[in-house]
């Protein structure tokens, strides 16, 4: 079973409310959890209120392979843990994708050498 460690969205229209929970990957994002490990909550003006985590039992998914969300890996960098899980984007250039050769000139070559 693949455990991930991502928000379960909560609240009332235009005002949410995120549980942070370890979950089945399988599951949908409201689906049954495994274990609830805090809870953010965008709306809160007090940053101390606004995530609340219990880090060791975030440590321990993370030590047993679960895999963090990115937004869940941002908050958690935020917040003081370290661990190699926690998957952020890297400063600098963003990667450019490889050129691929148009299909058309591929059909133009062949053409006259066949003939």
């Amino acid at each position: 079973m693949a455990v991930k460690i991502r928000f379960r969205r909560m609240g009332r229209k235009n005002h949410p409310f995120y549980r942070l929970n370890a979950i089945d990957s399988r599951s949908p994002r409201d689906g049954r959890v495994i274990e609830e490990l805090g809870y953010y909550d965008p709306t809160q003006k007090d940053q101390v209120k606004q995530f609340v985590v219990k880090l060791d039992r975030c440590k321990y998914w993370l030590d047993t392979g679960a895999i963090p969300s990115g937004t869940v890996s941002s908050l958690l960098k935020k917040n003081g843990l370290e661990h190699k899980q926690l998957r952020l984007p890297r400063p600098g250039k963003p990667k450019a994708a490889p050129a691929a050769p148009a299909e058309g000139k591929k059909k133009e070559e062949a053409a006259p050498a066949a003939s």
